[in-house]
């Protein structure tokens, strides 16, 4: 089994040499990797070329007026993504979506690789996210971290490729159109880091009102959303955060009615949502 990585990138040259020193020395090396850089203006590209002549499977690509309509990391990062699978030259059984700003040991994608190898159904898979030395507490397996996404080709596909919309969750939806086929989802313990704090790119506030306004999107069963957003009410920054989350999920869902992402994963979303909350209040 082999694979080929495709890595979205922009203004990343604080990390990305670290995530460029842990893919060339995987146990096994990828037969293509596609550095897509999304219009960076530090010393991104100075890092990536000095690679290139050494590492031949390293293809760096520099993307101008790409897709200017879509403006939200997320939904953006997907048409890189598919964009950059147009370009490549060698079949892979996996793609692996990695950030430039992971770092993971040299067993990593080796390890990955013999996971799907051994069950043929696994079509959507990540590592285990740690940052600042602090492995992520993980309460479901099923879905996982988009910082390291693994695909079944087949599988991405068979779910119309990554959904490029003007929202984010192109990562989370994937596991659900996988799992609506069928195919099984897995966060496996092999460990990565995340270098840069997750949502370090935005305010706090606006992250939250993205979130409210993807979950919008989809839609989110709504007594669902109503329990999460009670929970996030004790979150920081408690309930102006909360707020947020309802302002962003009420202009999608119920004013703009944005429905980006396929009805099979939307309709399989809500059912595992529906699933969740009868356990939790024990129906």
């Amino acid at each position: 089994m082999n694979y080929s990585i495709i890595t979205p990138t922009r203004n990343e040259g604080k990390y990305i040499n670290e995530t460029i020193k842990s893919v060339i020395a995987q146990d096994i090396l990828p037969l293509e990797w596609m550095i897509m850089d999304d219009g960076s203006t530090d010393n991104s590209a100075d890092i990536i070329k000095g690679y290139l002549m050494d590492y031949p499977f390293i293809k760096y690509i520099k993307l101008t007026d790409f897709r200017e309509e879509l403006r939200n990391r997320g939904g953006r990062i997907a048409a890189v993504i598919n964009y950059a699978d147009s370009l490549r030259t060698k079949p892979a059984d996996l793609i692996a979506k990695i950030d430039a700003d992971t770092s993971f040991d040299k067993d990593f994608f080796s390890n990955m690789l013999n996971e799907f190898e051994k069950d043929p159904l696994l079509a959507v898979a990540s590592g285990h996210m740690v940052e600042n030395g602090i492995a992520e507490k993980v309460s479901d397996r099923t879905s996982g971290r988009g910082a390291t996404l693994i695909i079944r080709y087949t599988c991405y596909l068979k779910i119309g490729k990554f959904v490029e919309s003007k929202t984010r969750g192109e990562d989370d939806m994937a596991y659900v159109a996988a799992r609506s086929f069928g195919w099984r989802t897995q966060t496996f313990d092999y460990y990565f880091n995340h270098l840069k704090p997750i949502g370090a790119r935005n305010s706090i506030l606006k992250n939250h009102y993205e979130t409210g306004y993807y979950k919008g999107s989809i839609p989110y069963w709504f007594p669902f959303f109503i329990a999460t957003l009670i929970r996030d009410a004790f979150k920081k920054p408690f309930l102006i955060g909360a707020l947020a989350i309802l302002y962003g999920y009420c202009l999608s869902s119920f004013v703009a009615r944005y429905r980006p992402f396929p009805k099979f994963a939307s309709e399989q979303l809500r059912k595992e949502q529906k699933i969740s909350f009868r356990k939790l209040f024990g129906k």
